[in-house]
């Protein structure tokens, strides 16, 4: 208990005190208890003799309660218009009680007090409504002292009016009591008069959810004055509730406006805190808005506190601030006073996570409380502050913690035994160390001036100061700027910190760790012997981001001494942020961790590398409770490898390995369940992290695996046993995409279904049992994208997905003939089928368009067409440009139907022709002949050409043997793969038709026979590349466009052309294996998901190469010159293969 020797009252003054029969003293908050003089709490045998008076004094002063007349009916009807129909009926001596007939609230009794009736008082109402939730409404102003009993549930509705107090407090509530102000000028009040009473004093449950408490008659001077009439507001010794719309006030400078708490925790026989939680509100005057005293318990989420004269709070025992308004006067002390003396029924413990906290300009944002032992605990990781934080502390214990992004505008003043420790944060002002304690700043701003001024411990890490003053030579810097500018390093032979202490080895700072402490690593560290931690330890290692690097000797039993870590039992340890790995070349560390203890793993990484003897098991689990958090890794180097192991060994009770909800990290190594006994070897997997395999170790252990184990969630490179899933598992996923890990669970089917990608596979797991099952396929109809097949109950709704194919619009999914809506039900087995439809290829349009249009090179002239996309009847001009010496000869326009297209001479252009585009691809044909050559002459010379073209010698005007296609264009040649466009050219620049290259790969085959079905609506029969096509889409070498089409007059792009040959040699059954890294091209991100493989096989085979400043060009043309090459390689790299 807090000493408070002001209650050694003299004996004289006692006397006095009794010969004028003062009043008994009021409670007040001088903050330094040892000078405080405060009406105790009431005992059992005077809280008895106080209810007694106060019902003698509400028969006979109280005010009255009865029936409404019609019209008062109607008017409290309009105020409780959420209350329900009522019916009245008569009961309880002749009075009336309104009966609630709705539903939610039939068993509420509705109370109307009417000091004007006769028999109608609050008191007489208290006693009606007995135990029976009720609420009571005031029609008038009443004055008394009322009492709610223990059994009893009230609702009490202020309704604009005022209670005020006899003699006693104005309401003590020993039940359960809400109190409201359903008025709409929010005038409702509770006031009490008395000197040490309270508006309300609760021993049970308070909510106050509106309504004005206030003390009128408020005297309080000063700390030291009360002024004949003083007390708190509002005092809790149960659990109070304060919600927005509530006003509490106190004038005076004596009290404050709530104890929470007890002044003498001694009185607290319970021994059970007082709750106060205020979610808002606004907070007025004074000595302190809130007393946390012995065993309070306050959280604060919200409110206005101002106009205080000492602090807005003085915290005792325990407080946590999640918002509000905190503003103090001029001469206040601090907007908060903390600290403690007895460490039972205070603890000192303060945390602050948000709110905006002014001090005045001569005060502090936080202060040792004057008469505390200790500051206490102190957190602060949010909040908008202005202010200094002073701490003045005689005893040791006490820890201050400033971290995660606070910015403090102040000052930092460290006067006693404090450890202050600042992370990550701001400092606007100065940071001084003037006592013995140690302050620790690591990854901070500090504006102003950093001091340590006497013997107490500094240390500055990774930090920025604006000036320092180390004349002492007695601060530490590691890492840290002088406003940018390096500050010499003075501790370059640590590698660890507990607080502002340093120590040259982390096995030397855990020997030195206190319970709870954080041992900070200040460097990599390359050559660090095996440690060996005793029982009973608790602390935390942040390595900082840092890599520790096991070196010999390592630690363990006699002669097992095997461990970088070995960690015994009945220890509680935390490891995280950083890396753990073995140096190579190391003898005698077989196990990074070889754990005993209660273990967590926040973000670390192991890497099983350079283990002397077998490469198993990393991380060995013998004993304790192990946890997994956030991205920590144990990567082996290979998946067969045992990561690590829940192990029954010895004579040691039990294992427990969980991965929790936060885990994100990868096991990519196996984890083995070693041991008979479920019931003490537990594996719990759940958050979305990665892992191999899970596996039992023998015979022996496998019965126990499926109740040992239980997985919620994850991905897995195999299939987890079924028996090992959790009940609450409802989908797997198996990925097309995801090869390391393709497996994945979830706790819901909508979530794996939202997860799915085109191609993966989705199965409901744990169905409702004797639930028909039924697999909805989504074909993609887009030549490369597998079918996506979900496996779920009937009757399953499913959001389709919208996929996209470039140069196409989704038209939707189609069941046969039919549009499918989505959500689709699911109610058999079902196939649907993706529609598309082409849209134009440029500026990211999604217009529709009906046709293509195809310009087949020409020699001794160019052709160029407006538009290469043109929807039915659409004008498209041709600009036709011959060469010198030559004209135009002839014009052919034919579309995929075989019709031809007439094109119009333009007046008065030269070169310019139109014609009006099909419904369906187009292609344009231009021939030239020299001037004054008649067409019959062309055509003459046309068919002497064709009579030639079986010449194989290189005569072609177009290839030299310097171009870098010289090789590729005589091999294809040669073997009579493709042939020059005329007797002395090849063009090596013209460009090929799908077409095209399908004969080439058909011819490379020597045009075997095919039977197979025509699939494509635009490959008419007779045509001279019809039967290549045919064979090839037998073949699975092409697939088509979609919506039946091949596309044969569309040029081929560069992608398309490797995807073709890829397709070939699956084909002819070569390895097709290899895959190149293609981020190294510019422009990667252009290759299409479904050219990818191929692409990456091409490039790490070396058919294609980049065409300068790093470009892979794949939706590029492909010209003649290229596929020559490409042929060429291809046919060579894989000749051995073919014989």
């Amino acid at each position: 208990m807090k000493k408070r020797t002001g209650k050694m009252i003299s004996l004289s003054l006692a006397v006095a005190m009794a010969m004028t029969a003062a009043p008994v003293t009021a409670m007040a908050d001088e903050p330094v208890k040892t000078d405080v003089i405060e009406a105790p709490a009431l005992t059992p045998a005077d809280q008895t003799e106080e209810t007694t008076e106060e019902v003698e004094t509400t028969t006979e002063e109280g005010t009255a309660w009865a029936e409404l007349t019609p019209a008062e009916k109607t008017e409290e009807e309009e105020v409780l218009s959420d209350e329900g129909t009522a019916e009245l009926s008569a009961q309880n001596n002749g009075a009336y009680v309104e009966h609630q007939v709705d539903e939610a609230s039939a068993k509420e009794n509705v109370f109307y007090v009417d000091e004007t009736k006769e028999n109608a008082t609050l008191s007489d109402a208290l006693k009606n409504a007995g135990t029976t939730e009720s609420t009571i409404v005031l029609k008038n102003n009443v004055t008394g002292d009322f009492t709610i009993e223990e059994e009893q549930n009230i609702t009490l509705d202020l309704n604009g009016y005022t209670i005020t107090n006899t003699s006693n407090h104005t309401i003590t509530n020993n039940g359960k009591l809400t109190i409201k102000d359903s008025s709409e000028e929010k005038t409702g009040t509770i006031d009490n008069v008395s000197h040490g009473k309270a508006t309300v004093w609760n021993n049970g449950t308070t909510t106050l959810e509106g309504g004005n408490f206030i003390r009128s008659q408020e005297a309080g001077i000063d700390a030291d004055n009360n002024g004949g009439n003083s007390c708190y507001t509002l005092l809790n010794h149960g659990t109070m509730i304060v919600k927005d719309g509530v006003y509490v006030e106190n004038s005076g400078k004596y009290s404050s406006l709530f104890e929470n708490g007890w002044q003498n925790g001694n009185d607290n026989d319970s021994g059970k805190n007082s709750v106060l939680t205020i979610e808002g509100g606004t907070f007025s005057g004074g000595l302190n808005t809130i007393k946390n005293d012995d065993y309070g318990e306050l959280t604060i989420n919200g409110g206005e506190f101002t106009n205080v004269s000492q602090a807005v709070f003085l915290n005792w025992n325990v407080a946590e601030v999640n918002g509000g308004t905190f503003a103090v006067e001029n001469n206040a002390q601090s907007v908060i006073l903390n600290g403690y003396l007895n460490g039972t029924m205070d603890q000192g413990q303060l945390t602050i996570h948000n709110g905006t906290f002014t001090a005045n300009e001569s005060g502090a944002f936080i202060k040792t409380m004057g008469g505390s032992k200790t500051t206490g605990e102190i957190e602060i990781n949010g909040g908008n502050i202005t202010g200094d934080i002073v701490l003045n502390d005689a005893t040791d214990g006490a820890t201050v913690t400033v971290a995660d992004g606070v910015t403090i505008n102040g000052n930092v003043q460290n006067d006693g035994l404090t450890d202050v420790t600042v992370t990550g944060a701001t400092i606007n002002g100065n940071l001084t160390n003037n006592g013995t304690g140690s302050i620790s700043v690591t990854d901070t701003k500090v504006s102003g001036n950093v001091s340590n001024s006497q013997n107490g411990k500094m240390a500055i890490i990774g930090s920025d100061v604006g000036s320092y003053n180390n004349v002492n030579n007695n601060i530490t810097f590691i890492d840290s700027t002088q406003n940018g500018e390096e500050i010499p390093n003075t501790a370059e032979g640590s590698v660890a910190m507990i607080g502002a202490s340093t120590y040259s080895s982390l096995g030397e700072a855990i020997k030195a760790v206190q319970a709870g402490g954080i041992i900070h690593i200040l460097k990599d560290v390359p050559d660090a012997a095996g440690i060996t931690v005793s029982s009973d330890k608790q602390f935390t290692v942040d390595f900082g981001g840092h890599t520790y690097t096991l070196k010999d000797p390592g630690a363990g039993s006699p002669g097992t001494e095997t461990n970088g870590f070995q960690l015994l039992q009945n220890s509680d340890i935390t490891f995280k942020n950083g890396t753990i790995r073995i140096a190579e070349g190391t003898t005698s560390i077989s196990r990074i961790i070889q754990n005993y203890a209660n273990l967590t793993l926040e973000d670390m990484h192991f890497y099983a590398e350079n283990q002397a003897g077998s490469l198993d098991y990393p991380l060995s689990f013998n004993n304790g409770s192990i946890t997994f958090k956030g991205d920590t890794d144990i990567i082996t180097p290979d998946d067969n490898n045992i990561a690590f192991n829940v192990c029954q060994f010895s004579n040691y009770p039990n294992v427990t390995v969980t991965f929790d909800e936060s885990y994100t990290g990868t096991i990519n190594g196996r984890i083995v369940y070693d041991s008979p006994n479920a019931s003490t070897h537990k594996l719990y997997i759940k958050g979305n992290g990665t892992f191999g395999v899970i596996e039992y170790s023998s015979k022996e252990t496998e019965e126990a695996a499926k109740n040992g184990i239980e997985v919620t969630s994850g991905n897995f490179a195999q299939p987890v046993n079924e028996d090992y899933l959790a009940d609450e598992v409802k989908a797997k996923l198996e990925s097309n995409s995801n090869t390391e890990a393709p497996f994945s669970y979830y706790t819901s089917l909508e979530d794996a279904l939202k997860a799915a990608q085109p191609g993966d596979k989705v199965t409901e797991v744990n169905p409702t049992p004797d639930e028909a099952q039924y697999a909805i396929t989504l074909k993609y109809n887009d030549g490369t994208t597998p079918d996506s097949v979900y496996t779920v109950s009937e009757n399953t709704a499913i959001t389709l997905p919208t996929p996209s194919r470039s140069h196409y619009s989704f038209e939707g999914w189609y069941n046969g003939n039919n549009l499918v809506e989505s959500p689709y039900t699911v109610t058999e087995n079902v196939e649907l089928t993706a529609k598309w439809h082409r849209t134009s290829s440029g500026g990211g349009s999604s217009h529709r368009y009906d046709g293509y249009i195809t310009v087949i090179d020409s020699k001794n002239g160019d052709v160029s067409v407006s538009d290469t996309w043109a929807d039915e009847d659409d004008k498209i001009t041709l600009t036709i440009t011959p060469d010198k010496g030559y004209e135009v000869d002839k014009i052919e326009i034919v579309d995929d139907e075989g019709d031809k297209i007439d094109a119009k001479k333009v007046e008065d252009k030269d070169n310019k022709y139109t014609f009006r585009m099909a419904n369906c691809d187009v292609t344009v044909t231009v021939t030239f002949k020299e001037e004054g050559k008649t067409t019959e002459d062309t055509d003459k010379e046309e068919d002497k050409d064709d009579e030639t073209t079986e010449n194989t010698d290189l005569n072609f005007t177009d290839v030299s043997s310097s171009d870098w296609f010289f090789k590729g264009v005589e091999y294809v040649v040669d073997k009579g793969i493709m042939s020059g466009v005329s007797e002395n050219q090849f063009d090596p620049s013209g460009k090929l038709t799908r077409a095209m290259l399908v004969q080439m790969l058909y011819n490379m085959e020597s045009r075997p026979a095919c039977d197979a079905q025509n699939a494509f609506i635009d490959v008419p029969v007779g045509q001279w590349y019809t039967d290549a096509v045919i064979w090839a889409n037998d073949a699975k070498i092409v697939s088509g466009m979609g919506e039946g089409l091949f596309a044969p007059n569309m040029e081929i792009t560069r992608e398309q052309m490797v995807a073709m040959l890829y397709n070939y040699a699956k084909y002819k059954g070569y390895d097709v294996t290899a895959s190149a890294d293609l981020s190294t091209f510019a422009d990667n991100a252009s290759v299409s998901a479904w050219a990818q493989p191929a692409m990456q096989w091409a490039v790490a085979e070396g058919y294609i190469s980049g065409m300068g400043d790093n470009q892979l060009a794949p939706q590029g043309t492909a010209t003649r010159a290229e596929i020559a090459s490409v042929i060429m390689r291809f046919m060579e790299a894989t000749a051995e293969t073919a014989e």
